[in-house]
């Protein structure tokens, strides 16, 4: 445990990354590693960012710590997100797949009743994640992919999913009247707080 808290306080008292060799390690360390380490390194990761050392292989362990177990991870994750501009590019159909792929694992009853499950939980805190994440990754690129996901998500039972979908869509140039109409019927205020965006 010591060990882990001398690290740490290295990993935080990094000023630059003056390689790839170095950046791809310190990004590595996103994942399989103890929890205050990732969250170390993703609270970090903001500071010592480079677009240039970004490659594939480095923006799949990004894509995982999206849905880190730690919120504050998720957290960090979407604010170096918000911040790049290669890897929202980079990222946005990932995420997209990702996003249809926990779509697909949630029975439909599921999506609209608020029993809670374990199983489903980890699914919905997941989804929520990818979903703030894709909120700084639009483009009119995959717009379509992103419409058949907003017109599941604005169904569910879960208010925070809702919210996100109202994020989402707030973002989009002329969004889906359709989809305007259900969050201005939408009953919860956080849902709602995006109503005024559309008008």
């Amino acid at each position: 445990m010591c060990n882990i808290f001398s690290e740490i306080f290295e990993i935080l008292d990094i000023d630059k990354i003056n390689s790839k060799e170095n950046f791809d390690l310190f990004i590595s360390k996103l994942i399989n590693h103890p929890t205050p380490l990732r969250e170390a390194v993703a609270y970090k990761l903001e500071d010592v960012f480079c677009e240039n050392y970004i490659d594939n292989n480095n923006c799949k362990i990004i894509l995982l710590s999206i849905t880190d177990i730690n919120p504050n991870v998720s957290r960090c994750i979407c604010s170096v997100i918000k911040k790049s501009k290669k890897l929202q590019n980079m990222l946005e159909i990932m995420i997209i797949e990702k996003i249809e792929e926990i779509l697909v694992r949630i029975p439909e009853k599921e999506k609209i009743q608020n029993n809670k499950n374990h199983a489903k939980n980890k699914l919905i805190f997941s989804l929520y994640w990818l979903m703030e994440a894709l909120s700084y990754c639009l483009s009119k690129q995959y717009i379509e992919k992103i419409y058949k996901i907003l017109q599941i998500t604005i169904l569910f039972s879960d208010y925070t999913i809702r919210e996100k979908t109202a994020k989402i869509l707030a973002k989009i140039d002329n969004p889906d009247i359709d989809l305007i109409n259900q969050i201005n019927k939408d009953k919860n205020f956080y849902v709602n707080f995006y109503t005024k965006l559309y008008k």
